[in-house]
């Protein structure tokens, strides 16, 4: 890392030949705001000089130059003043300027969100949040009708540019319940199907039905007579008589009966249904196999459903996702909340705010991300404000959660709130996309950048922390349940490399771990990868080492430099050299032991995706490489030992491989999770070497020699003292099989 400072730029000083070529390409080139082409790095200065801090400046200065000269030519006006505050801080005039292959959606996003929000939210309170949504919004198109993760995830890639023209401040304004209620008894009209289903239910008899309640345990008395301090409340089932909802009439054939007499009755004969009994019902967790009767119950859902959203009983669509500007506004305006330290004479559990909103803009963008309709986020705030209320979990279902139709049917009932929203997944339940999902907009609506992530077989969550005490940033998982972050892969996208999409965890710690080092430093480095980007294909190979040096030299954490240099390397020996560059550049600095592998891995994969050595002596030459870069990769290991000498050089460093995982600290323990782990890892690792060997007489042999080596070591020990056997050796009985 090195200090930034504005000195160490040359902003403007750009040759005016070349913003004139520059200008005539974009302008050209993009009549109808497309997306533009951005300079080359080395138009700008010398190939020997092209990631210098002069050259940084002289690229963003170039870019500066194209976007306002495509303002002009499109009639596009912006105020100088609001050009000189972004100009005013190197850091910012980076980060509009040069994060992004076209820079003018990130500017004029920036200038909609003032002309919304005013200049002192822009410029003074709340910058960065502000570049965040408008960085967010340059990688994927907000639309009225929001995501279905609602963190953009799967979002289309923004396409229209913002609009800067005139227009009156934003009134932020929360909707209200959009339910217009239908009298179902008017006597001026005749009634329809949808008014006699709603009166059959809304006039039947009240049902006995049992529904979880809260109970304090009784108070206790010692032998003073003083009471002794209660436990927490238990959930306990309680009987209460209520109203027939359609989720009652799906789950019992006396209601079904009762309802299709009723419709019958009242001109509606060919009304009927047949779900069952008990099928599903409103506690029920078990999946429906039977096809038949699931398309019934589902028929019966919709039929329902339909009832409930015409005659205003539920919301015929879901609230529309708010603008950029809507959603700045809303969690400034919570964030401006002081909020009393005990709530019903109890302290305060959930200190606010939760999150700084003025954290750099990089920690932001998942935030910023956020898509949630604002009537939603609405309740859950109010809850958490008024109730110090914070649920991040739900109800846990079983196989029925796979089934969403059924699921829905379920506990069909009038609700203030559509499918899709965090209430209706409050009230349904699920498993752990539903919980996850539950987690992360929660956090959202609290402030706190947060997405959900995947593991194998389940979905998980993760946030942005901020430590109270160092003022440190880390990137933390939560619901984890397969794994850790080194199987978790975030759904926000990480928008950062001019691609964005989702990237595995590391990526997003990586993030917190750059600001931590050096925010305006970590900028930078996402400058340079857009010159990078630039550069024309055929000098890639040749300007790789610098670039990665240049890169890391501003922060360690420069994953997209990582895998740009990584993709470049045209041959093993260069994919190597790079690997030994980064790892040089780490030094002895404290880098997290899964970004350091992580860095290792993309050069190893490299080396792997390239032409193999070509005699034994290549071969050798990248085996000593391999081991002194403590390489896991196993298919990079097992082309290369079979290029040294065939099955019985695989054979033999398998053995060692074996004899050194049973000699593991984690292995050798033979319980707990780090057993479990490592016993996994390698198992995948046998796997990989395994499929290596193409001859399957030749695989069964090699399995057949590394079996013996475990035994009397063939098992691990669960927690309760059982044995469960090694994955190692199940994945080894396995190639014998196959």
């Amino acid at each position: 890392m090195r200090a930034s400072t504005s000195s160490r730029y040359s902003f403007g000083v750009i040759p005016a030949s070349l913003c004139v070529s520059i200008v005539a390409s974009l302008v050209v080139a993009s009549p109808t705001c497309s997306a533009a082409q951005s300079p080359s790095p080395t138009a700008a200065v010398a190939s020997d000089d092209r990631w210098s801090d002069a050259a940084l400046g002289a690229y963003v200065d170039a870019t500066r130059a194209a976007t306002l000269a495509r303002c002009n030519a499109e009639g596009i006006s912006l105020p100088a003043d609001f050009l000189a505050w972004i100009d005013a801080d190197p850091t910012r005039r980076l980060s509009v300027f040069g994060c992004r292959a076209d820079p003018l959606p990130v500017l004029l996003a920036l200038r909609s969100l003032e002309i919304d929000l005013g200049e002192d939210v822009v410029r003074r309170d709340y910058p960065d949040l502000a570049i965040a949504f408008a960085m967010q919004d340059s990688y994927a198109q907000r639309t009225s009708a929001g995501t279905p993760w609602n963190d953009a995830d799967g979002a289309k890639p923004a396409k229209r540019l913002p609009s800067v023209q005139p227009r009156d401040p934003l009134a932020l304004a929360i909707p209200g319940d959009p339910r217009v209620p239908v009298n179902t008894k008017d006597t001026s009209r005749t009634l329809d199907r949808d008014d006699h289903i709603i009166n059959f239910l809304e006039d039947h008899a009240p049902i006995e039905v049992e529904v979880p309640t809260k109970e304090l345990p009784p108070l206790e008395y010692d032998e003073r007579g003083v009471a002794k301090p209660r436990g927490k409340a238990v959930t306990v089932m309680k009987k209460v008589q209520r109203g027939v909802v359609a989720a009652d009439v799906i789950a019992s054939r006396e209601l079904q009966q009762e309802f299709n007499a009723y419709m019958a009755a009242h001109g509606h004969p060919d009304v009927t249904i047949d779900c069952g009994d008990r099928a599903v019902h409103w506690f029920g967790v078990d999946e429906v196999k039977d096809q038949e009767l699931r398309r019934r119950i589902k028929a019966a859902h919709d039929l329902f459903y339909a009832a409930y959203q015409a005659k205003g009983r539920m919301p015929k669509e879901r609230d529309a996702a708010p603008t950029a500007s809507e959603s700045m506004a809303w969690f400034i305006r919570n964030d401006r909340e002081r909020l009393s330290a005990s709530v019903d004479g109890a302290p305060r559990e959930h200190a606010w705010p939760m999150f700084p909103l003025t954290a750099p803009w990089p920690i932001l963008i998942m935030l910023a991300a956020d898509d949630q309709p604002l009537r939603e986020r609405e309740e859950i705030w109010l809850r958490l404000r008024d109730h110090d209320e914070f649920r991040t979990y739900g109800e846990y279902t079983g196989g029925i959660a796979q089934q969403f139709d059924m699921q829905s049917a379920r506990r069909l009932s009038p609700f203030a709130f559509d499918y899709g929203s965090i209430q209706m997944m409050w009230k349904d339940g699920g498993v752990c996309g539903t919980m996850g999902n539950i987690g992360a907009r929660t956090y959202r609506i609290a402030g706190v950048p947060a997405s959900t992530a995947g593991q194998p077989g389940h979905c998980a969550i993760v946030l942005m922390e901020r430590d109270p005490k160092t003022g440190d940033f880390r990137c933390v998982g939560g619901q984890y349940a397969t794994g850790g972050d080194e199987v978790t892969t975030v759904h926000a996208g990480w928008n950062y490399d001019d691609v964005g999409g989702r990237r595995p965890m590391v990526y997003h710690q990586s993030v917190a771990w750059a600001v931590n080092d050096d925010p305006a430093s970590f900028v930078e480095a996402l400058v340079l990868r857009r010159m990078w980007d630039r550069l024309p294909a055929e000098e890639k190979t040749a300007a790789a080492e610098a670039y990665l040096k240049a890169s890391l030299e501003r922060t360690p954490f420069a994953i997209a430099a990582i895998d740009a240099a990584a993709a470049a390397a045209p041959d093993w020996r260069a994919a190597i050299a790079l690997a030994d560059t980064a790892e040089a550049a780490f030094g002895n600095a404290e880098i997290p032991a899964l970004y350091r592998s992580t860095a290792r891995d993309r050069f190893h994969a490299r080396a792997l995706a390239v032409a193999a050595p070509t005699t034994p002596d290549e071969a050798r030459e990248l085996a000593t490489a391999l081991e002194r870069q403590s390489c896991d990769n196993a298919k990079l290991l097992a082309r290369t030992w079979l290029a040294i000498g065939g099955n019985d050089e695989l054979v033999a460093r398998s053995r060692a491989a074996v004899e050194a995982y049973l000699a593991e600290p984690a292995r050798a323990m033979g319980t707990g999770q780090p057993a479990r782990r490592a016993a996994q890892d390698f198992a995948a690792f046998l796997k990989e070497l395994a499929s290596a060997i193409t001859d399957k007489a030749a695989r069964r042999a090699w399995a057949e020699t590394l079996l013996p080596l475990f035994e009397g070591r063939d098992s691990l020990t669960k927690r309760n003292g059982d044995a469960q056997p090694d994955p190692a050796v199940e994945a080894l009985k396995r190639t014998l099989e196959q």
